[in-house]
């Protein structure tokens, strides 16, 4: 019989065992991506570098422009004109103006640009200003996006392609990034194949260990798949003594019931200590936790695929991210119900749910369905004191 935790004390639990965030190594920009920030990046200078306008206009005194309108223009000395790119060494006077584009240097002196839609050329040596500006009206003032020695990227950042675009644009081709982990991947059966071939009779095909493998490489770790592994204890203790010296972490999924088949238990004991096999979870119920060797971590998952996914985004993507030294900050979305949802009253219920026209719309549960995957945005928990939710209940839905 399973002794089970709640979902929120396996969490606590797994992430007080997971050891730090693993050793850093420098890395190039270009190579960064789906690697974790070691440490906060500061800005080198100044973004942007000068004051700069933010549109197509003429740079002035704001006072200058005070209480103009179509009616009553502000006359203003024409005194040329800033090209793009162009590094303005000019001060511009009182009662001045200077033609600038857009990220165009703001000559020194000037405090604000008018819009050049919001100004007059009569042919003269004077700009007409039509409507008045505040000062920093139009303007990026220098270090206005990023200040220098301002923290660019914290550490714990799970780089993205909008980080680097943060990067380049200081001119940071190189950062210290964590070294990437290797998860093992075990997938245990006498009934299941290759997914590359046809079943025969009761076969199934092994379909969990290439999903969790994406699941871990989405995480910017290295996935390493092992052969599948039979139900003999034997079999399980050599391939687990496999993994355990190559691969940061362990990821085994079926085997985990109560009876015959709890040779996963058995065998993750042989190694380590495991700190709870069950979690009042459905789907899920079976799922464990161990330490092996002191740390690495070993999660055994259950079989049917869609319970799989979901505890591995429940216990093991956090585990993972801890590793790995991210910062983890789960995504949730609020939707209102589409549909009533009865629950087994007493055990907290996962349920994949589709996002629809602001509507979460729940998926099938039956065990070992698997068209839910491609259809689930995230999933919804019901609570196990609920006997379920009603039509329109407001619900949080956790994002894949």
């Amino acid at each position: 019989m399973l002794n089970v935790v709640t979902r929120e004390e396996a969490v606590r639990i797994i992430l007080e065992k997971i050891p730090e965030a693993a050793e850093a190594e420098t890395t190039g920009l270009s190579e960064a991506l789906g690697k974790v920030v070691a440490e906060d990046i500061l800005s080198p200078e100044d973004l942007p570098a000068y004051a700069r306008s933010t549109v197509d206009g003429f740079a002035v005194h704001a006072a200058d422009t005070y209480g103009c309108s179509e009616a009553l223009p502000a006359m203003v000395t024409y005194a040329g004109k800033v090209l793009m790119g162009e590094d303005e060494k000019r001060v511009l006077p009182k009662a001045s103006c200077m033609q600038v584009p857009t990220g165009g240097q703001v000559p020194e002196g000037a405090d604000a640009v008018v819009m050049v839609e919001h100004s007059e050329d009569l042919g003269d040596q004077f700009r007409y200003m039509l409507k008045p500006v505040a000062p920093g009206e139009n303007v990026n003032a220098k270090g206005d996006d990023i200040a220098l020695g301002e923290v660019a990227v914290p550490k714990g950042t799970l780089i993205e392609p909008r980080h680097t675009a943060v990067l380049a644009a200081l001119g940071i081709s190189e950062l210290r990034v964590r070294k990437p982990l290797t998860v093992g991947i075990l997938s245990t059966g006498d009934e299941l194949v290759d997914y590359t071939e046809t079943p025969k009779g009761t076969e199934i095909r092994n379909i969990n260990s290439v999903t969790l493998a994406a699941a871990v490489e989405a995480l910017g770790c290295n996935a390493k798949t092992y052969p599948i592994v039979p139900d003999e204890e034997d079999a399980l203790r050599e391939a687990i003594d496999t993994v355990r010296k190559e691969c940061d972490f362990l990821i085994i999924s079926g085997g985990s019931s109560v009876g015959e088949r709890d040779n996963v238990n058995r065998v993750l004991a042989s190694f380590g200590e495991v700190y709870f096999h069950g979690v009042a979870l459905k789907p899920g119920k079976p799922t464990m936790f161990a330490m092996l060797d002191g740390d690495v971590p070993a999660f055994g998952l259950p079989g049917h695929p869609a319970a799989a996914f979901y505890t591995f985004h429940l216990f093991a993507k956090p585990a993972i991210l801890k590793r790995r030294g991210a910062i983890a900050v789960p995504r949730y979305v609020e939707a209102e119900l589409s549909q009533k949802v009865p629950s087994n009253h007493g055990r907290e219920e996962i349920l994949g749910v589709a996002l629809e026209d602001g509507k979460a719309v729940p998926l099938p549960a039956k065990s070992g369905v698997v068209s839910v995957l491609s259809r689930a945005d995230g999933t919804i928990t019901i609570p196990r004191d609920l006997e379920g939710l009603e039509r329109g209940a407001k619900v949080k839905v956790l994002l894949f």
